[in-house]
């Protein structure tokens, strides 16, 4: 496939590594595989994969915390894979900056449909019903957001927005000062009913104001009505 997306996956079961690799392999993807923490921080020094698959329980260290470490370098999404007793530390790995997770046991094709999900970057603002947009570039304050490439800038600093964060972003910014529901918000970012579980989203835009801080604006919840972009 032309412009190939590469993929690392960190899982220290090595059957599961193996099933994971070989079936995003086979659509197309190129796939780094790590057992370890340390093989993973190996791949990321010659490497910038566009989705990282990441266990959250591994031998040499804890997946939150290297998620934590790497924000501030890469702004792939991160998929956490997580038994279900490991509830507590899922909701920790998305305040962390990651972007979705996956219970074990799973559905490879589920697996498959969330990597797929991430690298859809090319129809943000198809989902955001804006199909007629002008000018690729917006300005508020100093944050600057180019929907071309989907970056977010605040004084030509990057600010390293996940493609969740940024389409979340994006939608407020185009409504300013409009409160967006947290349904409207979750129905067009995961392309999928909210049913009540909106952790996910919360711990995006918690995120969301952290970077937007020295901007001049933020991003406010209104009660009962959501989240609103307005100046700070």
């Amino acid at each position: 496939m032309s412009g190939q997306k590469t993929v690392l996956i960190v899982e220290d079961n090595k059957n599961l590594n193996e099933i994971n690799c070989r079936a995003l392999r086979l659509e197309g993807y190129k796939v780094l595989s790590a057992l370890t923490l340390e093989e993973a921080e190996n791949h990321l020094a010659s490497a910038a994969p566009d989705v990282i698959v990441l266990d959250i329980m591994l031998p040499d260290g804890n997946g939150v915390e290297f998620c934590r470490e790497i924000r501030e370098k890469t702004a792939a999404p991160i998929l956490f894979l997580t038994a279900v007793k490991g509830y507590k530390e899922t909701l920790e790995g998305l305040a962390a900056g990651g972007d979705d997770y996956l219970n074990k046991p799973y559905d490879i094709s589920i697996l498959i449909a969330k990597v797929r999900a991430f690298l859809r970057r090319d129809d943000i603002a198809k989902r955001m019903n804006m199909p007629n947009i002008q000018a690729p570039i917006f300005v508020r304050g100093l944050l600057t957001m180019d929907a071309v490439t989907t970056k977010a800038y605040i004084n030509n600093k990057d600010l390293l927005l996940s493609p969740k964060e940024f389409s979340i972003l994006f939608m407020l910014v185009q409504n300013e000062d409009k409160p967006l529901s947290q349904e409207e918000l979750y129905q067009a970012v995961w392309n999928q009913p909210m049913n009540n579980d909106n952790q996910a989203l919360k711990s995006t835009a918690s995120r969301l104001r952290k970077k937007l801080e020295g901007s001049g604006y933020t991003i406010t919840t209104k009660r009962g009505e959501g989240y609103c972009f307005e100046k700070a």
